[in-house]
């Protein structure tokens, strides 16, 4: 296992090694190559974000953490009094997400909303994966009554594979499946469709169609289509409540 893994951190550190090189390759070509190195200028500021978000939520969730209610209400295009009411009760909700790198980019938004979620976004995370996460949040205690999973960015997963996790989670609890979305995503459309008969089988699994209405919102993206900028994150964890709400 020690060499395997000695390995594997030598591709790694070769990895990062090319992309440095190529960033600074393109980076010297000047405006003629302006797209190329905006590109790596967005991919080194993601990184360093997605970093933060997972001490920022270790260090929420080991301080109990209070949202602060005024980002959302001071910005008019999320809406007037966004958590009043039923919305409001949202904050005290208990959830369990089990995501990728988009759900981690904006864990610290989807936290301003629900305060007491319990949230794990990992990069790269495939469906296949995610059965021995929730049987983590399980043994912890950490997996709750309502379970949204926001996989599928990472590449496709059999129907069989989506059902086992499923079945894992049991008939007993409410299941939300956001829909994978990105401008270049070519397995977004299979992926899609498993999660549409996931749904259509099991009646305690609800879809969360992102990709339907991100195509609308192409400012809030990233270079890469896939990943949201701080407007995006925002507008994310809205449109997930939104969509659990509108269920209640």
């Amino acid at each position: 296992m020690r060499v395997i893994r000695e390995k594997w951190q030598g591709i790694q550190e070769h990895i990062m090694v090319f992309m440095l090189a190529f960033c600074m390759v393109v980076g010297g070509y000047g405006i003629f190559t302006a797209p190329a190195s905006k590109e790596c200028s967005e991919q080194a500021s993601l990184e360093r974000e997605l970093e933060n978000n997972v001490r920022a939520l270790q260090q929420m969730d080991l301080a109990g953490y209070e949202p602060d209610e005024s980002s959302f209400q001071q910005d008019s295009s999320f809406g007037a009094g966004a958590l009043s009411g039923k919305k409001q009760k949202n904050k005290y909700e208990p959830v369990s997400v089990i995501g990728d790198s988009v759900f981690l980019g904006a864990a610290v938004s989807f936290k301003k909303i629900y305060k007491n979620a319990v949230i794990d976004a990992k990069i790269s995370r495939q469906v296949i994966q995610a059965i021995d996460v929730a049987k983590q949040m399980k043994k912890k205690g950490k997996l709750r009554d309502t379970v949204i999973i926001a996989l599928g960015t990472n590449g496709t997963f059999t129907q069989a594979t989506g059902q086992k996790l499923i079945d894992y989670l049991g008939k007993d609890r409410t299941i939300y499946w956001v829909s994978a979305y990105g401008k270049r995503l070519t397995w977004q459309g299979a992926v899609n469709k498993t999660i549409q008969r996931l749904v259509r089988k099991n009646k305690n699994v609800h879809i969360i169609s992102w990709a339907k209405y991100a195509k609308n919102h192409p400012n809030w993206f990233y270079q890469d289509g896939i990943h949201l900028n701080s407007r995006g994150q925002m507008g994310f964890a809205k449109f997930i409540r939104d969509s659990i709400s509108s269920r209640a």
